[in-house]
């Protein structure tokens, strides 16, 4: 039987106030999803539940759930069973910032995962079912995205470059989602997050080691971060892909993925598909053999017959692993064969991979693919009265406001030769 410890109510209230002020992250979870119904379990620490603002329970400990479900009149919500009533907002927050929760959507299905610090539950503003939202301390959400971004089987020096770009995305865009009462969403309109990390210590060593560091350019603003699977032996030009010319997005020899998994593929389209694609793009041969292409290096644009298409409309249309790829005709068939995986553009995973098992620093990893560009700690930079009157740096600091919605929430060009990487010896 659950117990309404008012007594202490308000005391406690402020309490959880105050420890959320500090320098967190709100992640919508499963945001394109119209959640009916979720349950909440309590995997670690204790938990107040809050309820339209106001302290439901003191605290429910571990092994104990709640079960909530949306309707029109709002959410309703049973805690280990019992009915507690329908309200506007439920908010799990973990005591002493602390605890661990699982959630489960049931409506629809999807698998549980886990999640560190606090939940905050309320209607979506469509109607259509719960926004849930975990608020948790940066350490934990960027350890989240690397492992949900880049796996586990890697070097420390990886997760470190990859740490760095994560939180680079996060300050940069902060407040995307501010409008909608979070700062980034868990898919990959924003970064990849699954929930808490769960296999890969190194990653948690990864995010404490660069604490506050990013990659800015030359205008003292944190890059955009791109990065893909593998890039076949040559990145992509920014403007080739997204339109934008970024000079520290430049097309750059890669040597290291070549012989990694993503680094080669194959698919064979019909001949008469291709051909009726093609020409639908302003592309009519009579000689089938003039729709070959090779693609040495890589291009911008499929040529043939005099005409050309854009590779990342072809891409999209029939689903090919890059836009790096060699085109023959085989019978009734085109073959195209591939190189990479992904957009191509910024850092090439399985190649930065190789280079930190080659013993190379994050830092050189990093200054190889994104060009003339700084890698600082932004902590320090803004510690520096100099750097926030000068610099950029100041007008993208995620910390400087408290998020509006979250508050209110609470409370309502060449490769790398063998040479070089021997002179270097994994130094900076």
């Amino acid at each position: 039987m659950f117990h309404k410890r008012l007594y202490c109510g308000i005391a406690i209230y402020l309490l959880l106030s105050l420890s959320l002020c500090a320098q967190k992250v709100s992640v919508g979870l499963f945001f394109d999803v119209p959640v009916k119904a979720a349950a909440f379990a309590v995997q670690s620490g204790s938990y107040a539940i809050i309820v339209n603002d106001t302290l439901l329970v003191a605290a429910i400990n571990r092994g104990a759930s709640m079960q909530l479900s949306h309707g029109s009149s709002g959410l309703r919500l049973r805690i280990s069973g019992e009915n507690m009533g329908v309200f506007s907002s439920v908010k799990a927050v973990g005591m002493g910032d602390e605890g661990l929760f699982s959630l489960t959507c049931t409506n629809p299905l999807l698998p549980t995962r886990s999640y560190a610090q606090h939940a905050f539950i309320r209607s979506a503003a469509d109607g259509s079912g719960m926004l849930i939202v975990n608020q948790l301390d940066e350490r934990f959400y960027l350890s989240g995205v690397v492992e949900a971004e880049a796996g586990c089987a890697a070097r420390l020096e990886f997760f470190k470059t990859q740490s760095i770009l994560s939180r680079t995305y996060l300050y940069a865009h902060f407040n995307r989602h501010a409008g909608d009462g979070f700062n980034l969403c868990d898919g990959v309109h924003c970064q990849a997050y699954k929930g808490l990390l769960t296999r890969c210590r190194r990653i948690r060593t990864a995010v404490d080691e660069t604490e506050g560091t990013i990659v800015i350019d030359e205008q003292k603003r944190p890059i955009t971060p791109s990065f893909h699977a593998n890039c076949g032996g040559q990145t992509c030009h920014s403007e080739n892909v997204w339109r934008e010319k970024l000079p520290y997005l430049r097309s750059v020899k890669d040597d290291f993925c070549r012989q990694q998994p993503g680094a080669r593929w194959q698919k064979r389209i019909a001949l008469s598909e291709w051909r009726d694609y093609m020409a639908r793009n302003g592309i009519r041969v009579k000689d089938v053999k003039m729709l070959e292409f090779a693609q040495p290096s890589r291009k911008k644009y499929y040529e043939a017959g005099g005409k050309k298409v854009e590779l990342t409309k072809i891409r999209q249309r029939f689903g090919l692993r890059s836009t790096f790829f060699d085109v023959r005709v085989a019978g009734g068939d085109v073959v195209l064969t591939g190189k990479g995986y992904g957009h191509g553009v910024g850092m090439c995973q399985e190649g930065a991979m190789q280079m930190a098992e080659r013993g190379l620093t994050c830092k050189v990893i990093l200054k190889r693919y994104y060009k003339n560009t700084s890698v600082i700690n932004f902590n320090q930079a803004l510690s520096t009265p100099a750097m926030r009157q000068d610099s950029m740096l100041f007008l993208f600091n995620p910390w400087r406001n408290e998020t509006p919605d979250t508050t209110t929430f609470i409370d309502d060009d060449t490769s790398p030769d063998s040479n070089a990487l021997q002179l270097q010896g994994g130094k900076e």
